[in-house]
């Protein structure tokens, strides 16, 4: 795994923990480096294959 690959994996299971304790997706999306809550959501569900939004507690 390249480490590109390695630091976009860490930063999703990274992302995924933020979101379920009830982090917003734009406090995660600037955390980790995106310009909008939009671009992170696009790569999200590009790698997930759904939204951030779905794993966010309720």
């Amino acid at each position: 795994m390249s480490y590109s690959e390695w630091r976009k994996r860490t930063r999703l299971l990274l992302s995924l923990q933020r979101l379920a304790s009830g982090a917003s997706i734009l406090e995660v999306a600037l955390e980790h480096g995106y310009q909008s809550p939009s671009a992170f959501t696009a790569m999200f569900k590009r790698t997930m294959g759904y939204t951030p939004s779905n794993c966010r507690s309720v």
